[in-house]
């Protein structure tokens, strides 16, 4: 607890940060709601930031050709009405979320969760979902719920999901789209083909990004998802000296032992590590603004808010992320067993009173059985003691959870997050082989196609990839080799022409 004297030291400091501040975040602008009573009124409008080989669009510079290209990258929810229709689409990860409430013939839905339920709590009598709310005390990060959310009566629609809305009969379906996750085999000319496509895409993004502004940096630690996310970087041309590279300076995600590696990679690469940016001017945002694009844009979902450090910058940052690389390499399929994994789940409300312990269990064994079923039968999975449950409940509910929110709290502050291992591209490729069933085998082929010398270093915590699979990775792309593969770093990368 704090005493008198610190709660009067932050009372002062509120009041001086609410000096001549100013509302810009319009909750009302920056989240749509419709309903079935207000079709004819809704108009086409983006939210958010689509990633494309010749731009990143946002709602002021996206064109019909941008629109009729939104293939799954970035962080963005679409509206479109055309032809007496209403067309919602969001990204690969379902970063925003959108939530629908239904009674009836009625209903209401937004890409906030608080933005309907502002609306909706006054026509139809809730409920709180305390099973939902249980296990969000109980884990770790964000929500394990597949489609529940902290009101019973809303939902929220998969990630992979379009809505379609007819103004003139008031109806609303929901389409799937296929994005053919963990189909494409790696030994094959359209897996390695697929690789090389994606680090041409990302270098092109990432040129073209530098060009454009002094504010471009990259996460890196001592493990695999940042040094992953930074292979099409280092393949991109860009001079370094307009890069700045970070590993963060705090015992709370990074480990010492992590930017002890960090630095010894950027080294080996000429890159510099934890260089500051120029000066970049920030709006003085009132602390109501603060605070709505915490509550509005993820809370319920997630259970840490960053209110310190939600000032919006004036001139956008380009971030590198490894946001989604756990997906590469196979992480959660450790878990095994659906049993085992809900054990684990279980275990942590043992921490509590009896009668407490039984009601969070209780609850966390609702929450997972129901997106057990829901894994299953979008996956067509029978074998119930499959990893791949763990982990596609990961891809489909942590993920956007997690890295989604994070990337929108992020965008709304002006950080525009890239996000390379998200890329709907790779995200169709399987991360082993009959021959080779490690699970690491992907990122094997990733280093030793385009960064060898990244193995070179340790991964932080003794983690490494065995020997055998970086072997056979490099057989596979001795099968397929690149054309033409120019000098290897990052002042001068790419390749001209993806793999036959």
């Amino acid at each position: 607890m704090i005493n008198a004297e610190e709660h009067k030291k932050l009372l002062a400091q509120i009041a001086e940060l609410e000096k001549n501040s100013v509302n810009y975040f319009d909750v009302e602008k920056e989240f749509f709601f419709i309903t079935s009573d207000n079709l004819a009124d809704i108009k086409t409008r983006f939210y958010g930031y689509s990633i494309q080989r010749d731009g990143i669009y946002e709602e002021d510079n996206l064109t019909p050709k941008a629109a009729a290209n939104l293939d799954g990258r970035g962080c963005y929810v679409y509206v479109e009405v055309k032809d007496g229709q209403i067309t919602i689409k969001q990204d690969l990860n379902g970063s925003w979320g959108i939530y629908l409430f239904r009674h009836g013939d009625y209903f209401a839905l937004s890409n906030s969760f608080f933005r309907l339920l502002d609306h909706v709590k006054f026509l139809y009598p809730l409920t709180v979902n305390r099973d939902y709310c249980n296990q969000l005390f109980v884990n770790d990060l964000c929500s394990h719920a597949y489609s529940e959310t902290a009101i019973t009566e809303i939902s929220l629609v998969e990630r992979n999901s379009i809505i379609h809305i007819n103004i003139t009969e008031k109806n609303l379906d929901i389409e799937s789209i296929d994005y053919r996750e963990n189909t494409v085999p790696l030994d094959s000319a359209e897996g390695i083909a697929i690789l090389d496509s994606w680090i041409d895409f990302w270098g092109s993004v990432l040129r073209r990004v530098a060009q454009n502004t002094k504010f471009i940096q990259a996460s890196l630690s001592g493990g695999f998802d940042s040094r992953t996310a930074l292979i099409p970087l280092l393949h991109a041309g860009i001079d370094s000296d307009n890069l700045r590279i970070y590993s963060y300076p705090d015992n709370l995600y990074v480990h010492k032992e992590d930017r002890e590696i960090a630095s010894k990679i950027a080294t080996h690469y000429g890159l510099k590590l934890n260089t500051l940016f120029p000066k970049r001017e920030c709006l003085n945002s009132s602390l109501a603004d603060i605070w709505n694009m915490e509550l509005y844009g993820r809370q319920t979902f997630h259970k840490f808010s960053n209110i310190s450090s939600t000032q919006k910058g004036i001139d956008k940052c380009y971030s590198v992320e490894g946001y989604g690389g756990e997906l590469l390499r196979g992480y959660w399929l450790k878990y095994g067993s659906w049993e085992n994994y809900t054990k684990l789940r279980i275990k942590k409300t043992k921490v509590y009173s009896r009668p407490l312990s039984d009601e969070l269990s209780d609850s966390m064994r609702v929450v997972l059985k129901s997106a057990f079923h829901a894994v299953c039968d979008k996956y067509k999975i029978k074998d119930q003691n499959s990893g791949y449950i763990q982990q596609y409940l990961y891809q489909d509910v942590r993920c956007r959870n997690h890295f989604g929110k994070l990337s929108l709290i992020r965008y709304f502050k002006g950080d525009i997050c890239l996000q390379p291992s998200f890329d709907p591209e790779v995200q169709t490729l399987q991360i082993s082989t009959p021959e080779c069933p490690d699970y690491k085998l992907l990122s094997a082929i990733i280093f030793t196609r385009y960064e060898p010398d990244m193995l070179t270093f340790p991964f932080e915590g003794g983690r490494s990839i065995a020997p055998e699979t970086i072997a056979y990775a490099r057989k596979i792309n001795e099968r397929f080799p690149i054309y033409h593969k120019k000098e290897n770093n990052v002042n001068g990368g790419g390749i001209s022409s993806p793999a036959a």
